[in-house]
């Protein structure tokens, strides 16, 4: 059965966990740059080790429909009340804790693959959506985040208005003088 979501705007709250997420990040890949050296030209890779370091970084399927996007997000491992979920009309900010459930009474478990701890996920989206409108569901470890576009700008023309044909100018092109 699907789990509704609360999707959050994003609040000075939730930019202060965004800054201090960044700010771990940028500390983690600041050591390893340390670690090699400060070697040049290896910047992006020391954080993006930095950051599946710290954080479970969902898998994403994003999808542009004609009237909005559509985020999904890999998710099992987490319940809908463990989702902090922030929009804005650029972004999409997942966040979370990812907790192994406590085997049953008598139960060994002998593998666990599952990932665990701090979840984040910061989308740019590539286009202008409605964050008001947003909407999200967490159904069979996908949660799927609907986020409107803006609807069309229609003008209305004043009622005495009249229409004017301009003059066009054509350009043409000659293979004279080359």
């Amino acid at each position: 059965m699907p789990r509704a979501v609360k999707v959050h705007a994003r609040t000075a709250s939730i930019q202060a966990l965004v800054d201090e997420a960044r700010q771990l990040i940028a500390e983690r890949a600041y050591q390893l740059a340390a670690e090699r050296g400060y070697g040049a030209g290896r910047e992006l890779d020391d954080w993006l080790t930095a950051e599946k370091e710290l954080f479970w970084k969902p898998p994403l399927r994003l999808e542009e429909r004609r009237r909005a996007l559509i985020a999904r997000f890999l998710v099992p491992a987490l319940r809908a009340d463990e989702i902090t979920l922030a929009v804005d009309a650029h972004h999409v900010i997942l966040m979370g804790e990812a907790r192994a459930a406590e085997p049953g009474r008598g139960v060994h478990v002998h593998v666990d693959e599952f990932r665990y701890g701090p979840v984040y996920r910061h989308v740019d989206l590539p286009t202008t959506i409605r964050p008001e409108g947003a909407r999200a569901q967490l159904q069979n470890g996908v949660l799927t985040v609907s986020l409107p576009k803006p609807g069309p700008m229609v003008e209305k023309a004043p009622a005495s208005a009249s229409v004017r044909r301009e003059k066009r100018t054509t350009f043409r092109v000659s293979d004279k003088g080359r």
